[in-house]
């Protein structure tokens, strides 16, 4: 049963208008190696990415046990969809190493191709080359050949192209950069050619710049490393990747063929202060923009081993080479407004702070570990120019005291909204609420879900928070509401999910101010 309590406070107005982007654009959790793509017919930018999960002392170096997808129509708000491919999809792969991935669509099926160690037990040599298959491209995916498409020492870091004529390129590897040309089904290859269907790329000053010599030196003035991205504009195709050695920077060699030969064309994002030596990067078009992303470790908690995407707009030469980027805190700007009177995922955020999201997109993705240090930020919220005069949420949780509040422009700014969490009868069971707003809202503003009381003991949490729509006059239906003049009456008094108010309460004074039921009317208290 879903159950709407409203309350209503009187209207003000405000005044304030913000656009909002930032870097890194994931705040909630470690994010490496992004992999962005614009799939057809879905008017969303994608980035496919693992998930960092070193725990200093514990799990130190590169523990991954996870890929993530996030999606974004307006590069300031993103929507994190939760566990799309854990890496017990694949029972092949060994424990914490969910390295470097990319996705790619294909007929029905989109395809996630990723990488890693094979399990003990598992005899598919030193690195593993394997991939996802789901019908929607967040997920979940699943394990569709039981087994890796390719394995051996060096075989990590993916990426693939489908070409104009419909043939698919697999590219990997660190420190050889090779590729195979994949079968129309996608999880296997040709086998003829090369080394049994494996073609290697000569590394040299001519093809990336440089190489190493006997003596671990580099030759030339830049070095492949790991991490490539085969990517298309026109008839140029672009090979990016991390060179350099440790710490990485970003370089990129340019063909007219996606075998090459390669042409070595220089430093795109050269080493800086990200707080990463390692880098990792991927280039989409998106509604006319060319985006660059990469990771750093800028994040709080970040460094070495707990990365975070970031991303840069840029703009090819004239010739087609790639300018050199620079890494900015700022990051983009917004493409468009987010609409509040439509309903909105609360996973879908500039900024979240101490919270997590979990779930997949088939039993229900939603945020999780709200205490009273938690903060939701969303960016570009356009109400226009006529306030809305409530918010739904729909949140669960097993407590009857605290509240989450509705805060514009900072998460100390004018309160438009606070929403009494009052129990939906456990942290499983999900409600409906709409709450009556305080002050009037109009323009673009930064929205901030802020949250007080003490957490479940056995949970740890205040709630769990599904989706949040702001709702006009029409919508809350409130019209026909009176005051209440019967004070004196010591008739019943309901609350709209229709619990008696006690007497005490009401006629105490000590009711909270809202909408009630009273003698078969809506009265306002």
């Amino acid at each position: 049963m879903i159950l709407k309590r409203l309350f209503v406070l009187p209207l003000w107005g405000l005044c304030t208008s913000a656009l909002m982007a930032q870097n890194p654009i994931v705040s909630h959790c470690f994010t490496a190696d992004p992999a962005p793509v614009v799939h057809e017919g879905i008017d969303s930018l994608y980035v496919y990415c693992d998930e960092d999960m070193n725990v200093s002392g514990v799990n130190d170096f590169y523990y991954m046990e996870r890929y993530r997808v996030y999606s974004t129509a307006d590069m300031v708000n993103w929507t994190d969809h939760g566990d799309a491919m854990p890496r017990t999809t694949f029972k092949w792969m060994k424990e914490g190493t969910c390295w470097a991935s990319q996705c790619v669509k294909r007929g029905n099926y989109y395809y996630w191709y990723m990488c890693g160690n094979p399990a003990p037990g598992y005899n598919y040599g030193y690195n593993v080359i394997g991939v996802g298959r789901s019908k929607t491209p967040s997920g979940p995916f699943t394990d569709p050949i039981g087994k890796p498409i390719i394995s051996a020492f060096g075989y990590i870091d993916p990426t693939v192209l489908i070409d104009d004529d419909n043939q698919a390129y697999l590219y990997f590897g660190n420190p050889q950069l090779s590729y195979v040309k994949l079968n129309t089904n996608m999880t296997s290859y040709k086998t003829t050619g090369g080394n049994k269907g494996v073609f290697d790329i000569p590394l040299t000053e001519a093809t990336v710049g440089g190489y190493k010599d006997a003596n671990d030196k580099i030759v030339g003035v830049d070095k492949y490393e790991e991490g490539p991205w085969l990517d298309k504009r026109g008839d140029n195709y672009y090979m990016i990747y991390a060179a350099g050695g440790v710490p990485e920077h970003i370089s990129y060699s340019m063909a007219k063929s996606p075998t090459g030969p390669w042409e070595y064309k220089g430093q795109v994002m050269r080493q800086q202060n990200t707080g990463s030596f390692t880098n990792h990067s991927g280039i989409v078009n998106f509604r006319g923009h060319e985006y660059f992303f990469y990771h750093t470790g800028w994040l709080t908690g970040g460094g070495g081993f707990n990365r975070s995407m970031s991303v840069e707009e840029f703009q090819f030469n004239e010739d087609g080479t790639i300018p050199e980027i620079k890494a900015t805190k700022t990051g983009v700007k917004a493409l468009s407004t987010l609409n509040p009177f439509i309903q909105q995922q609360a996973e879908t955020m500039n900024e979240g702070l101490n919270i997590k999201v979990v779930g997949n997109e088939k039993k229900g993705v939603y945020v999780t570990g709200i205490t009273s240090q938690s903060t939701i930020r969303v960016a570009n919220v356009d109400f226009g120019e006529e306030s809305p005069t409530s918010i739904t949420i729909r949140y669960a949780t097993a407590l009857d005291k605290g509240y989450m509040y509705v805060r514009l422009n900072s998460k100390t700014g004018t309160q438009i909204a606070r929403i009494p969490l009052q129990s939906t009868g456990g942290e499983n069971v999900w409600e409906e609420r709409t709450i009556e707003l305080s002050r009037e809202v109009t323009g673009v503003k930064k929205i901030y879900f802020t949250f007080s009381g003490t957490a479940n003991k056995e949970s740890g949490i205040l709630m769990n928070f599904d989706w949040w729509k702001f709702n006009t006059a029409e919508e809350t239906g409130i019209a026909t509401i009176s005051h209440d003049e019967d004070g004196l009456s010591r008739t019943p008094v309901y609350d709209l999910s229709g619990r008696q108010v006690p007497a005490h309460q009401w006629y105490g004074g000590k009711a909270p101010r809202g909408i009630y039921v009273k003698n078969g009317k809506k009265v306002v208290r």
